[in-house]
């Protein structure tokens, strides 16, 4: 088996045969050529990327900080504790500080309990809401890192999401009929109100063995914790999406391409206005963040 690109000995085959060298080029070329292709960053944008710890988000990461002397842009990283069992994790903070330090990228640690002046972490506060815990920490992710980025002067958030994330979504929100959350499947999801943060990711047509196989051969450290059990459980479409893989290889990239032309009608997508609690943007007249905090009030009588 020998590489595509230098006829080498191949040492990685997903779609193509490469070697390591000419695997890592391949690779940051293609996220580049995606960065590039749809303007997800600019000169002089304050850039702030949320990392978990795994593979995904620090190989996103790693591609970053090298795009970041070449565009000139400025980059962070940030990894959010929610406080749900596998996610919490010393560990965790220890790979993402050695990752940061290494590169020379500012970085930030942000707890969900402590940020949102909260008595309990995420997984024990649900236990007095009706709302899903894995609908709960989605909308908690969404406005702590909106938030906080806001409040840092960053214009643009970044994401690990890679193609398998998308086509995952995809599907999941297609068959409930959520044509809102099908018309944010995009490497760039721009801000529709002055409080929202313009969203990218920079791995839209990235595959995940892509990512495993790119953070191997740079040698990043992943935390063995950062993807959650309660992910793992209800996970059925990645085996789906595995079956589909053998017969078709290319599939997912192929779909992730043909989304990037979709266009979805406005009267699909709810306008935004401010909570009349906290001032975040949302659909409502109360955000979801401030809901949740009442219904600890009038469950548990917390005073916050």
């Amino acid at each position: 088996m020998k590489c595509v690109s230098c006829k080498k000995p191949a040492e990685v085959k997903i779609l193509y045969k490469f070697c390591r060298d000419c695997f890592i080029t391949h690779y940051q070329r293609r996220v580049e050529k995606v960065v590039k292709k749809f303007n997800l960053i600019e000169p002089q944008d304050r850039v702030l990327i949320a990392v978990s710890g795994g593979k995904d988000s620090l190989s996103c990461a790693d591609v970053l900080a090298r795009l970041a002397k070449i565009i000139k842009f400025n980059l962070a990283v940030i990894h959010l504790d929610v406080g749900v069992n596998a996610c919490t994790n010393i560990r965790t903070e220890a790979v993402v500080k050695t990752f940061c330090e290494e590169r020379g990228i500012p970085f930030y640690f942000l707890s969900f309990r402590e940020y949102l002046e909260l008595p309990f972490d995420l997984e024990e506060s649900l236990k007095f809401s009706r709302r899903p815990l894995c609908s709960s920490c989605g909308a908690i992710k969404r406005y702590i890192l909106n938030k906080f980025a806001r409040e840092k002067g960053f214009n643009k958030l970044a994401t690990g999401h890679c193609a398998d994330d998308i086509v995952r979504f995809f599907f999941k929100n297609w068959l409930s009929g959520n044509f809102d959350w099908i018309s944010k499947f995009k490497p760039m999801t721009e801000s529709n109100h002055p409080k929202v943060i313009t969203r990218i990711r920079p791995l839209f047509e990235t595959l995940e063995a892509e990512n495993l196989a790119y953070s191997k051969f740079r040698g990043i450290p992943v935390a063995g914790c950062s993807r959650c059990s309660y992910f793992l459980r209800k996970d059925k479409w990645s085996q789906i999406l595995r079956s589909i893989d053998e017969k078709i290889p290319d599939f997912k990239l192929g779909l992730v391409r043909g989304l990037e032309k979709i266009e979805i009608e406005s009267s699909f997508q709810e306008p935004l206005r401010e909570c009349k609690i906290c001032g975040e943007p949302t659909n409502r007249e109360i955000c979801s963040i401030c809901r949740f905090k009442e219904a600890l009030r009038v469950k548990i009588g917390w005073e916050g």
